[in-house]
């Protein structure tokens, strides 16, 4: 899988992240089987956390799931999608390269409900993927190639917006999209189906959370995917 990211600037990072902190790459989970709320599991999707020990916060809190906490108190998780499981690999182009044992600046936010494939617990994504994780350099500084750099005593002072966090501005993107979608259906410009289809997704992900599969699910999602393979490929 590959995505074009949103261009951003380190001004956006700051203001809309839920979560600023510099940490130490631990290393990384097995694939999580995720399946959302709406699709179930011809939907699903691998993920993979990747742990970092918190050495310093310069916005909010840092909050440790269950899978983290068993790694140390002040490791933190970072969900991606991606991961390989016996017979089926997800590839993120957008995965940052890590080094464990070494340490970054992150930009991160939490999902707040079940929309996109998000499962309840304490976890953190990054902007972009690679966008929100930086590269500390010999002299203490954090660059990323694709947004700058910027010093570590610049990170001390740095000023906080009064800008809603990506968590809560989510929540808000969502009201207005389900807004939108009713009153174009008032418009006549969409029909009752669609409209139907895009209440259950609102109502799913702001009343549940997707949820991770169990050993049975795998091995259904990859046969599935594999026969998928098999009959494009003949």
């Amino acid at each position: 899988m590959s995505a074009l990211s949103a261009a951003c600037s380190f001004d956006s990072l700051r203001d809309d992240s839920d979560l600023i902190a510099e940490g130490r790459y631990l290393g990384r989970s097995d694939p999580i089987l995720v399946i959302p709320v709406v699709g179930g599991i011809d939907a699903a999707m691998y993920y993979t956390d990747y742990y970092f020990e918190v050495d310093n916060v310069f916005k909010g809190e840092a909050l440790t799931d269950d899978a983290a906490a068993s790694r140390g108190s002040s490791v933190i998780s970072v969900r991606m999608k991606g991961g390989a499981g016996d017979r089926v690999a997800v590839v993120n182009d957008d995965a940052p390269e890590l080094e464990e044992g070494s340490s970054y600046l992150l930009f991160l936010y939490r999902v707040l409900d079940g929309l996109d494939g998000n499962t309840e617990g304490n976890h953190y994504y990054s902007f972009g993927d690679k966008l929100g994780i930086w590269e500390k350099d010999s002299a203490g500084n954090f660059a990323n190639a694709e947004v700058g750099s910027v010093s570590a005593d610049s990170l001390a002072v740095m000023p906080i917006s009064d800008a809603a966090p990506a968590s809560e501005q989510n929540l808000a993107s969502e009201d207005a999209m389900i807004d939108d979608v009713r009153a174009r259906y008032n418009e006549g410009q969409i029909d009752k189906k669609t409209l139907d289809a895009y209440e259950e997704l609102y109502s799913a992900s702001r009343n549940g959370f997707a949820t991770v599969g169990t050993d049975d699910d795998v091995r259904a999602f990859e046969e599935a995917m594999a026969e998928s393979s098999a009959s494009q490929s003949s």
